[in-house]
């Protein structure tokens, strides 16, 4: 199968930066952009479905229409889908169909939890599909639409492994050759500890995710405490301190309770972003025994 990337796209602002961004990243392997669009369809009862049938027929073509214009004018190859079925249905069977190198959609900027759900229901993927999913900000500027140059993990220091389609971006990764730079905030305390940032530098190069990462170099930041937004706010630091021009972040998805009464990492950095957003899906913690 030919190397190709899912773009989850609509007519929105962030949604045209993800596929200018997917554009770039593409063009190196030469790679195929998928452009799909899912229409949820609303609940209605017969008599009001026969009313807005021919209606929504129309809406359905214009969109189709619009969205294969979108692939026309992107600079490499490129298709368009248009899914009028349930989300989960439509994505999935997108990435059985095609197999992507990853999974590309635009980040929205968002102001709480609420809005977050309701503008970037893509934020879930990564863990529930185990696929690679790019977030590319909204306001990117075009000057930054190209592969990334140096790439920053940012991981905590304990071992780690990715699950195993979160390395289906390898081959982009591995062809593109971007600089990789490990970054592990520490609050004060375990900054003091001998091997502090030892384990998760040691897991990063061990993890798989392209064949330059045993040689990726440790960025330490040091935080006044322990808690996720003092762990965003060093992200954030650490990416303008290198420049990086790409994050990556493990997501373990620790759920809807765990971001309302604990706070994360994930959404404490995008709230903030100013560069794409690549999440892993990961396995946190010591590695099971193999028996």
């Amino acid at each position: 199968m030919e190397p190709n990337i899912l773009v989850l796209t609509d007519f929105s602002p962030a949604a045209e930066r993800a596929r200018a961004y997917a554009a770039a990243l593409a063009a190196p392997l030469g790679a195929v952009v998928h452009l799909l669009k899912v229409n949820i369809p609303a609940p209605m009862n017969p008599e009001v479905g026969r009313v807005l049938y021919a209606t929504n027929a129309r809406y359905v073509q214009d969109d189709r229409h619009s969205l294969e214009q979108l692939a026309a004018g992107l600079p490499g190859p490129a298709t368009a889908e248009l899914a009028e079925t349930g989300w989960t249905e439509a994505v999935r069977h997108a990435l059985d169909e095609h197999r992507p190198l990853l999974v590309v959609a635009g980040l929205t900027a968002t102001t709480g939890l609420l809005d977050e759900w309701l503008s970037n229901r893509t934020l879930p993927l990564a863990h529930e599909t185990g696929y690679p999913l790019l977030l590319v900000p909204q306001n990117l500027p075009d000057a930054a639409l190209h592969p990334p140059r140096r790439l920053a993990l940012a991981v905590e220091d304990e071992p780690f492994q990715l699950v195993r389609d979160a390395t289906a971006i390898t081959p982009l990764l591995d062809a593109l050759a971007p600089e990789i730079v490990v970054v592990t905030v520490l609050s004060a305390e375990a900054a003091a500890r001998d091997g502090a940032g030892h384990n998760g530098l040691h897991a990063a190069r061990q993890c798989g995710l392209t064949r330059s990462i045993a040689d990726s170099r440790p960025h330490q930041m040091i935080s006044a405490q322990a808690s996720s937004e003092h762990a965003a706010a060093g992200i954030r630091q650490a990416i303008a301190e290198l420049p990086a021009d790409l994050l990556v972040l493990l997501d373990p998805d620790h759920g809807w309770v765990h971001k309302l009464f604990r706070g994360s990492v994930i959404d404490q950095v995008l709230q903030q972003t100013t560069v794409p957003v690549l999440l892993l899906a990961a396995r946190v913690g010591p590695l099971p025994e193999q028996g």
